[in-house]
C-alpha cells in the first residue's frame, strides 16, 4: 500500500471511529463504490456461511481455488472482509436481476411443468434454489431479450452439479483467452450470443472443462 494508500484508507476508518461517518459510509469511500446496509448484510451472512452448510453458502476449497483463479481473491481458508462483501454483492446482483419460473415460462413460450422439467430433470437452465425461502430464481446471463443463449442448453448439463452459483457465473461470464468475437476475448455467453455454431460446441465444452478443472 501506498502512503497515499494509506492517507486515503485511514480518513474514513478515522471517522468511522469517531463516530462521525457510518459503517457503511466509509465501506463506500474506502472501496470506492456504493455499499449499502443490504451488501453488509450480505457480507455477514457469507462469513457466518463460511462454517455451516446452508444453501449455496460455504464455498467448497474446489470453489474457491476456482473462483481466485476467476479473479475473485480469496486467503484460501477464509475470506476476508472485502472478499466476502464482493461475493455477497455479486450474490445479490444475481438475485436481483434473476428471472422468476412464470417469467422464464412467459420468455421461453412453455408451461410452467416444462421449466421444471428442463430445470431439474435436463438440467437445461440455470436456477438458484431456496433464494431467501422464495424458491427457484434463473439468473438473467442465461436468457437474450428473446429467449435463451444459443446453444447454452447443450452446455449447462456439463456442468458439475455441486459448483457454488458464484462458480458457475465466474465460468458462463469471465472472458476466456480460447474464445474471441471481433478480436477480444470472449465469455462463453457473450461467445455463443455473438458467434458460435454447432460446430463450435466441442470447443466451447473443452473450455467449461477446462474452466471447472483445477488439474
Amino acid at each position: 500500500m501506498t502512503v497515499a494508500d494509506d492517507r486515503h484508507a485511514r480518513g474514513p476508518a478515522e471517522q468511522y471511529a469517531a463516530g462521525t461517518l457510518s459503517f457503511e459510509d466509509a465501506l463506500t469511500r474506502t472501496v470506492g463504490h456504493p455499499v449499502d446496509r443490504t451488501a453488509v448484510a450480505g457480507a455477514l451472512d457469507y462469513l457466518a456461511s463460511l462454517g455451516s452448510a446452508q444453501p449455496q453458502g460455504a464455498l467448497s476449497r474446489h470453489d474457491a481455488e476456482l473462483l481466485d483463479d476467476a479473479g475473485f481473491t480469496d486467503d484460501g481458508e477464509h475470506a476476508s472482509f472485502s472478499v466476502a462483501l464482493g461475493r455477497a454483492q455479486t450474490m445479490s446482483e444475481l438475485r436481483r436481476t434473476a428471472l422468476t419460473p412464470t417469467e422464464v415460462a412467459d420468455l421461453l413460450q412453455v408451461k410452467a411443468p416444462r421449466v421444471r422439467q428442463l430445470t431439474s430433470i435436463e438440467r437445461k437452465l440455470w436456477a438458484l434454489d431456496d433464494v431467501d425461502r422464495r424458491g427457484r430464481l434463473y439468473p438473467k446471463a442465461q436468457f437474450t431479450d428473446t429467449g435463451m443463449v444459443p446453444y447454452l442448453d447443450r452446455i449447462l448439463p456439463h456442468l458439475p452439479t455441486d459448483l457454488h452459483p458464484l462458480t458457475v457465473n465466474a465460468v458462463l461470464t469471465m472472458p476466456r483467452d480460447d474464445l474471441t468475437v471481433d478480436g477480444h476475448r470472449a465469455s462463453v455467453i457473450e461467445f455463443l450470443t455473438a458467434a458460435a455454431a454447432e460446430k463450435d460446441l466441442p470447443a466451447v465444452l473443452e473450455v467449461v472443462a477446462r474452466a471447472t478443472s483445477l488439474s
